[in-house]
């Protein structure tokens, strides 16, 4: 059905908005924003940042980020207004690295290409600007392995990073030698890193959920569905990791559906995201199809069945419909 497309789907929604910190702001008004952000409550944080009399950079990038998740026609002329703006400022580069590779999970194929080397050159921008940030090295290290080319099967300039990385900041330096990993294709390595992360980093989402993605990149499927069980059953989730929190629970659900790892596991991950959901949007009602899906993989018709009624009482869109008519009827025919 429409599974495949909810795991890329997800993907345009792990943005780790480091940058948006409103230091100048109240402490109440920090708290209320990135609230409403991270639970995609969109509309109560146009609302808010309407009502601030003196525009902070940090408002800025707020307002950007709210097109750029909202897929507004004018986000891609809303950016490249603010990078005009603040030219040499690290943390505009920085994210605006972030958006363009939304943008480009956003956009059709024609157009992909041009958009990563976009988001690539702000990441390496960003890095020359603020040398000293291990989050912008991080961002940095993985777009100079992708600009190396293919000749440069060692990554130089990417290794040259994460060899620093690993004198600053160990959390850190194990994000950029999972990259690095990933893009030389050093399986050993990489199998090794992700045992050493489970262990020393078993409560940290971000770690938890590349380990699992890296595992997935070698195939070993299994394992990767059980380590993103792991990260979506994390209680205690930073606001800013939200994203990258849900999409551990969904991917979970989408390997369990393909038949790596255990559904009941999944059904348990799945069900820990929804009971944590503040809005019924596209996102939420796709949730509700894929815990759908995996009750119905399960035998447990009536669970199914009021997943999949949900969905329809919320939905707008006449594919979805369609799928949920198409499932029902099969589970009457069971």
């Amino acid at each position: 059905m429409f599974i495949k497309s909810l795991i890329y789907t997800s993907c345009t929604v792990i943005i780790l908005y480091s940058a948006l910190t409103y230091a100048q702001q109240p402490n109440s008004q920090i708290t209320m924003l990135e609230s409403a952000f991270y639970h995609r409550q969109y509309q109560q944080v146009t609302k808010m940042l309407n009502t601030l009399n003196d525009k902070e950079l940090d408002a800025e990038i707020m307002a950007v980020s709210v097109s750029v998740a909202q897929n507004d026609d004018n986000k891609e002329t809303l950016l490249n207004t603010l990078i005009k703006r603040h030219i040499d400022n690290a943390k505009v580069h920085f994210t605006a690295g972030n958006l363009w590779y939304q943008i480009k999970q956003q956009s059709n194929l024609f157009n992909k290409l041009s958009l990563v080397e976009k988001s690539n050159k702000h990441f390496i921008r960003a890095a020359e600007l603020a040398p000293n940030n291990p989050e912008y090295l991080v961002s940095a290290a993985k777009a100079l392995a992708i600009e190396s080319g293919f000749w440069d099967s060692e990554k130089k300039a990417s290794k040259a990073i994460v060899d620093r990385l690993k004198a600053m900041d160990d959390r850190y330096y194990n994000l950029a030698l999972m990259d690095y990993l990933q893009n030389t294709q050093n399986e050993e390595l990489a199998l090794k890193t992700v045992a050493s992360v489970g262990q020393h980093y078993a409560q940290d989402i971000v770690l938890i959920h590349r380990a699992a993605n890296l595992l997935w990149t070698f195939s070993a499927k299994d394992a990767a569905q059980r380590l993103f069980t792991n990260g979506c059953l994390i209680e205690h989730i930073a606001l800013s990791q939200l994203p990258t929190w849900r999409d551990a629970c969904i991917s979970s659900a989408y390997l369990a559906l393909q038949q790596h790892g255990d559904k009941r596991r999944a059904v348990d991950a799945m069900e820990h995201l929804l009971e944590k959901e503040r809005v019924q949007d596209e996102q939420h009602i796709e949730y509700l199809m894929l815990q759908a899906e995996l009750y119905r993989e399960l035998k447990q018709s009536e669970k199914a069945r009021s997943a999949y009624l949900q969905a329809l009482n919320l939905t707008k869109e006449r594919s979805i419909e369609r799928d949920v008519h198409r499932a029902l009827a099969g589970l009457d025919d069971t």
